[in-house]
């Protein structure tokens, strides 16, 4: 077994970060994306990926929501993150 999911950001502040420093890239994830952004504007989104952009470029992790995405979460913002996410250069 080498992936986890959920990373649970929200509840339990959950982080892969510690976990992929020792064992490398050799431990996949899958979540781990705080998806409270969502319900803020694009500044929170962008810094969420910023965040995340250490474990994106070590490969093998997936950024995305760890579970459903909250009612009060923007249309929009979701949107945004999908979108950046599409267009980051690595």
């Amino acid at each position: 077994m080498n992936t986890m999911f959920p990373i649970e950001v929200g509840t339990w502040n959950a982080s892969i970060a510690p976990w992929r420093e020792q064992y490398g890239r050799e431990l996949r994830g899958v979540g781990g994306m705080n998806k409270t952004v969502f319900s803020r504007d694009r500044a929170a989104v962008d810094a969420e990926i910023e965040r995340l952009r250490p474990l994106i470029e070590l490969g093998g992790y997936i950024p995305c929501p760890d579970h459903r995405i909250a009612p009060d979460a923007k249309y929009e913002n979701v949107q945004y993150y999908c979108d950046r996410m599409q267009n980051l250069k690595l």
